[in-house]
């Protein structure tokens, strides 16, 4: 039973830390694309894109952070839920927190 809950928590860590990495890499995106980010070349780095991925998941994992990526989670899950396509395309919906 205790291997079971153990099993499940690091489960739930490597999902929710692969879901800071995600947000990082589409905040990447969606921020070169609007030109908030200095263009050094023509296209994206992979290098970067990782980076801001890596810094997605360190404030996914941060507990003191925990409450308000939650928070930002319901809104996209709501966004989503009701359709709310508009809402995708604006700076709150793309930032990580």
């Amino acid at each position: 039973m205790n291997n079971t809950k153990k099993t499940i928590g690091v489960i739930t860590i490597c999902l929710w830390s692969a879901l800071g990495f995600k947000r990082g890499m589409n905040s990447y995106d969606y921020n070169y694309s609007n030109n908030r980010i200095h263009k050094s070349s023509t296209r994206p780095l992979y290098i970067d894109k990782s980076v801001w991925g890596g810094v997605g998941t360190l404030i996914y994992l941060n507990p003191a952070s925990f409450f308000f990526v939650l928070y930002k989670e319901v809104y996209r899950l709501e966004v989503n839920l009701r359709g709310l396509e508009d809402e995708k395309k604006t700076t709150y919906y793309n930032e990580i927190m």
